[in-house]
């Protein structure tokens, strides 16, 4: 097929992908301290067959939300729904909450119930039974809620919408593990009815639960669903008697008689968990008052919010996010990955000292546009994967696969043997010496861009990764955008000597050295080679990782070779058959890496969450350290952070245990977790605490240090 017909053919899909609908989640929307999005737990629905979707909250460290009953100060969390035609919807649903009191000085406290975070408030939407397949459905809203932290509070509000496909049979989606999580969390209702009498200072609540409903040795509480009955700031006393409990807390000033209706929330408190019983005056016919869909905030206001490491940069939104890759993308050029082209990058610029300014301009503007390209092609790949329900999406997730680290290895020794001049690819590959105004300058200008984005993709930078997480979940020119905002970010520097040319005055003359520095920079390559080794050893057994360093020593004899008989001063008939002979041999080795990628080793077969539950259930906090071999960043936090003196005797002394979930090769338990957390790729810390009704910590993007550790444990205690 001819190269037009097949670009003519690819055109109507590229642009099905750009227009293609999210799957399951909406766009997250931040209000100052809290980050709220819509989730389903189906991302193909059917005709007549109700499912879940959930207003889930993110909420950064120190900060929380409300609960059906936010106490006497407090607005619970409403959700209003904007349906179609024939859908109807359930109650907002509240899972079991956790009691706060916060002490804002000089006598004034304040006692409420919320989350801290991160929760899902669950609702049921039933489709309609003439609802056609094939039809593309949104669900809009608008969710109000009260952030407080220690020191202040504030009203805030979020505009949502969620598109989902409909079609003959439905389909369940990644995010439905996360919404059945919190599904369980919603309380029970107990059949038999409560009593409620006054005696002197003292509401008493009986009632009856069939033994065994309590898990045994819980610590059970009770958070009232009515204010102004029982003292908000004393803790009522929750005994059990075979099936009969008793509930003693101390009234409230303000009452006088015992009320005649009366619910709360018996809430059973275990080392896995909390769980919470409904009990109520009116029996099982009780419905706790919730926030329907369609109510709205009581009050709004502003107020200035608290600088955190989790919540997304520059305030959110689209700008912020653009700004945050651009960012994203200039820090990238200074991590490791990067070092080997950058350096040659900066030689061009020596060489390009006292050339005109158009000229240097250009090839900095090639440069940007060879990453720009490949960054592009990147986004397109992963919009491909997501159009086809694929969910190994991700930044550097490509290094998971063996033929990919393969073929990163043969262009790193086909341009170390290069530099070393076994042969020549010209200024092509390095863009140092030769007549820089020919074709082959600009075009090693456009490879080395190339060349830095396939590069750049094991390290990941501060600030990158809640870009690339919001742009993965994003439509796809959104995707498109941010992407480019990380590659303008990456080809920035290099305008500076565009911008200001004075400055190539200030880099040594070109020379003889020049040839010295070139040869010298094919270490940094081979080094890469050493690197890339490291993680093929993770990913293949013994027998694949030698035939994929055998194709490796087959291209290096076709690069000589080339080299050898292929130069201009031999004669044309030996010059043709040395290049047929460059490529068979070229071609043997790509036949031996295919070879080898069948050579996998066994998949893991642990679950990470169990790892991870199991330590806790033994009383035990847990650091668990998201990395891969492939991942540059994570080697650099695990030197200079988790490695430490230090960190390792904290662990000790704190028990803390150290948990890696190694991400090298794919492991669908370690891609939940990410997921759960909103990530797309690692670097990613998270530090559990033992008691597992509390939500896990969470650390920065990107390099972490030691003392983030040590300040983590302590928040433990």
């Amino acid at each position: 097929m001819s190269f037009h017909r097949l670009l003519l053919r690819a055109i109507p899909v590229l642009a099905s992908l750009l227009h293609a609908p999210l799957v399951a989640q909406s766009t997250p929307v931040r209000d100052k301290n809290v980050e709220a999005r819509l989730i389903s737990s189906h991302s193909t629905i059917r005709a007549g067959e109700p499912f879940t979707i959930g207003l889930q909250f993110t909420i950064d460290p120190t900060w929380h939300t409300y609960w059906i009953n936010p106490g006497e100060t407090g607005i619970p969390t409403s959700l209003k729904l904007d349906l179609p035609a024939g859908f109807t919807a359930g109650e907002l649903q509240f899972p079991v909450p956790k009691k706060f009191i916060t002490d804002y000085g000089f006598g004034v406290r304040e006692a409420g119930y919320g989350y801290e975070s991160s929760v899902v408030h669950p609702v049921t939407i039933t489709p309609p039974t003439d609802l056609k397949p094939g039809e593309t459905i949104t669900l809009s809203g608008r969710s109000a809620f009260l952030m407080c932290d220690p020191h202040t509070c504030i009203p805030g509000k979020a505009d949502l919408s969620i598109t989902l496909q409909t079609g003959t049979e439905s389909v369940t989606a990644p995010e439905k593990g996360v919404i059945d999580f919190f599904t369980n969390k919603l309380p029970k209702t107990i059949e038999a009815p409560l009593a409620v009498s006054l005696e002197g200072e003292n509401v008493i609540l009986k009632t009856t639960i069939p033994a065994g409903t309590l898990p045994d040795g819980a610590k059970l509480y009770f958070y009232p669903l009515q204010n102004l009955v029982l003292d908000a700031f004393a803790d009522a006393a929750v005994t059990v008697a075979g099936d009969a409990i008793t509930i003693s807390g101390t009234k409230h000033e303000s009452l006088t008689a015992a009320p005649v209706e009366f619910a709360g929330l018996i809430v059973a408190a275990t080392g896995t968990g909390s769980s919470g019983f409904l009990v109520s005056t009116a029996g099982a016919t009780a419905t706790p008052a919730t926030s329907a869909t369609t109510e709205e905030p009581a009050s709004e206001s502003g107020a200035e919010s608290a600088t955190t490491t989790e919540k997304l940069p520059f305030g959110g939104g689209i700008l912020g996010i653009v700004l945050a890759a651009f960012l994203g993308g200039i820090i990238l050029n200074v991590m490791p990955c990067v070092f080997p082209v950058i350096s040659l990058k900066v030689m061009s610029f020596v060489g390009l000292a006292g050339e005109d300014k158009r000229k240097v301009l250009a090839h900095s503007l090639v440069f940007a546009l060879g990453i720009l390209v490949f960054f592009w092609l990147l986004t397109i790949a992963m919009l491909v994967l997501r159009s086809v329900g694929g969910e190994d999406i991700g930044w550097g997730v490509q290094l998971r696969y063996p033929g990919f680290v393969i073929g990163l290895i043969f262009v790193m020794v086909i341009v170390a043997l290069s530099l070393f001049g076994v042969f020549e690819i010209g200024a092509s590959m390095t863009a140092v010496g030769g007549d820089l105004a020919n074709k082959s300058g600009y075009a090693g200008s456009f490879w080395s861009g190339a060349l830095a984005v396939l590069l750049a993709t094991p390290c990941t930078a501060p600030l990158m990764a809640p870009a690339i997480g919001f742009a993965l979940a994003a439509p796809a020119p959104l995707m498109f955008l941010v992407f480019t905002s990380l590659g303008l970010g990456l080809a920035a520097p290099y305008f500076i000597f565009a911008i200001f040319p004075k400055l190539l005055d200030h880099l040594p003359a070109p020379g003889a050295w020049m040839e010295t520095f070139k040869q010298l920079m094919g270490f940094p390559m081979l080094a890469v080679v050493v690197w890339l080794t490291g993680v093929l050893s993770k990913q293949l057994d013994v027998a694949g990782l030698q035939w994929a360093l055998t194709a490796v020593l087959f291209v290096a004899i076709a690069g000589w070779i080339i080299g050898r008989f292929a130069g201009y001063d031999r004669s044309t008939g030996v010059r043709n058959k040395a290049r047929i002979a460059a490529a068979l041999v070229f071609l043997l080795s790509v036949a031996i890496a295919w070879e080898a990628t069948a050579k996998k080793v066994a998949p893991s077969s642990i679950d990470i969450a169990e790892v991870i539950a199991g330590h806790r259930a033994e009383g035990k906090h847990v650091f668990v350290d998201f990395t891969a071999e492939w991942c540059i960043t994570c080697k650099v936090n695990k030197r200079v952070a988790i490695n430490t003196a230090a960190v390792q005797e904290a662990f000790k002394s704190n028990n803390v245990e150290f948990v890696t979930a190694d991400w090298t090769n794919e492991d669908p338990s370690i891609t939940k977790v990410l997921a759960e957390f909103g990530r797309s790729g690692v670097p990613f810390y998270l530090l559990y605490p033992a008691d597992t009704s509390k939500p896990p910590l969470r650390f920065g993007d990107g390099i972490i240090t030691a003392g983030d550790i040590l300040e983590a444990i302590e928040k433990l205690k």
